[in-house]
């Protein structure tokens, strides 16, 4: 338990709750000062106006009926009487009221201080020192009378909106304190659903996700993008496996090959000529080895994000004319059917090497599992913000079940399994197209055949 509250006070919701509460009672307390301020003035103003009020309506009567109402206010009073008075004559002799001597410091100038004074309430003998605001004028016969204010409603008042300031600022503190622990508690419980999942994903279980809630809050958002992330590792390590599988299963053979090659020709000698033979057949399957691996290399790079140190902008149909250019000489000596129809300029982001690799790619494919006589385009054009290269044939195409797979690593036809090759130029074309936040996609060709689309973004201007 101890353990869950320490937790609860590091969390972020109870730290912020703190400090808001900590404004909260600052605003509060300085809006309740103010007003409490503003309280006093009105108070002590309302008390200055009626006693000064009192004040003139007796300092206006007659003398005899002044004493006679004086005596009679004094002696109508009791402990929670408002007012205490005090006339006296002209040498200090009290005439009538109930404040027994006449305070110091004030002075019969009808302005309101506030002083001790020495009353006597009625049926008392003793004085009572208090202190009280009291008012006071000379008289037109040189005598003096004072009024004082004893506390009552307004008093009351202001004693009553202390209470309740003070009672609001606890009130605001406490709740402020329950709207954090209650944060707290709800960001701690969902902050924890994600770090045992976190711990599970860690232990090896990549299938686990982050439970999200219908609230769409920064919680939801964040499970999102780790569950995207997830997926997208889950996906790359079950690549990495089948890619294992596949440069396992398929670099089998050649090696093999190697192997045996070897072996016979050690196994007894033989003209030189046999050994030359033997030793040109090894360095040709040794090389179309490093191809394959250079090509699952370039792939790896380029899935990674890291094979495009230094994007550039140029010109993509430039790159395509010089790459085509190549292929127009080969078809020429076969006597195929090749054309080229590209756009004047088409600028692009990225590296031109990758996407002329790409490129010659497509037409290597295109011109190794067509017959010479099957007629290769050429095509770029620009279209909704993307730079579409094409290369299409009028061949036997590939079946439209298998256009995905054909994209996928060491993946190959039926056609292509009596042809020399590793199954990576497709692979290694989708890379590429990735890398430059484009796609590789696979079609029928009207009329029979296969065309194969490469999109990238046309470069902002």
């Amino acid at each position: 338990m101890f353990t869950h509250l320490r937790q609860l006070s590091r969390t972020s919701a109870m730290r912020l709750a703190m400090r808001a509460a900590l404004v909260q009672v600052g605003v509060l307390a300085v809006a309740l000062a103010v007003l409490f301020v503003l309280l006093n003035r009105y108070v002590d103003r309302q008390i200055e106006s009626a006693l000064s009020g009192e004040l003139a309506a007796l300092a206006s009567l007659p003398a005899e009926q002044r004493q006679d109402s004086v005596r009679a206010l004094a002696a109508s009073g009791s402990k929670n009487q408002i007012r205490y008075y005090r006339l006296e004559t002209i040498d200090g002799h009290l005439l009538a009221g109930n404040v027994q001597q006449w305070p110091a410091g004030l002075s019969a100038d009808g302005r309101t201080r506030t002083l001790d004074l020495r009353v006597r309430e009625p049926g008392e003998e003793n004085d009572d020192a208090v202190r009280l605001p009291a008012v006071a004028t000379r008289l037109p016969d040189g005598g003096r009378l004072l009024v004082a204010q004893a506390p009552g409603a307004l008093e009351d008042l202001r004693e009553t909106a202390l209470t309740v300031a003070a009672a609001l600022l606890g009130l605001s503190a406490l709740l402020a304190l329950a709207l954090g622990v209650l944060l707290g508690r709800q960001w701690l419980a969902r902050f924890d659903a994600i770090s045992h999942t976190a711990e599970r994903i860690a232990a090896g279980d990549l299938t686990q996700r982050v439970e999200t809630s219908m609230r769409d809050d920064e919680f939801d958002l964040l499970a999102g993008h780790l569950n995207a992330m997830l997926t997208r590792i889950e996906a790359a390590v079950a690549g990495m496996r089948e890619v294992s599988d596949n440069v396992a299963h398929d670099l089998r053979k050649p090696l093999a090959r190697l192997k045996t090659r070897i072996d016979v020709v050690l196994a007894q000698p033989r003209q030189v000529d046999a050994y030359c033979e033997a030793l040109a057949q090894t360095a040709a399957d040794a090389e179309e080895l490093m191809r394959t691996f250079d090509a699952l290399l370039s792939i790896a790079r380029l899935e990674a994000g890291s094979d495009i140190a230094v994007p550039e902008t140029f010109d993509l149909a430039a790159v395509a004319r010089r790459v085509t250019e190549l292929y127009a000489d080969e078809a020429e000596n076969e006597g195929r059917p090749f054309s080229v129809e590209l756009a004047d300029t088409l600028a692009v982001h990225g590296q031109p090497a990758l996407l002329s690799q790409a490129l010659a790619n497509l037409l290597d494919n295109a011109f190794k599992y067509t017959s010479p006589e099957v007629a290769i385009a050429v095509q770029l054009i620009q279209e909704n913000g993307y730079a579409l290269l094409s290369v299409v044939d009028h061949g036997d195409g590939i079946p439209a079940g298998d256009h995905i797979r054909m994209t996928e690593r060491f993946a190959r036809g039926d056609i292509a399994r009596s042809q020399s090759g590793s199954g990576l130029g497709l692979a290694l074309a989708k890379a590429i197209a990735h890398a430059h936040g484009g796609r590789l996609g696979l079609a029928d060709t009207p009329g029979g055949g296969l065309t194969v689309r490469l999109s990238v973004p046309v470069a902002r201007t």
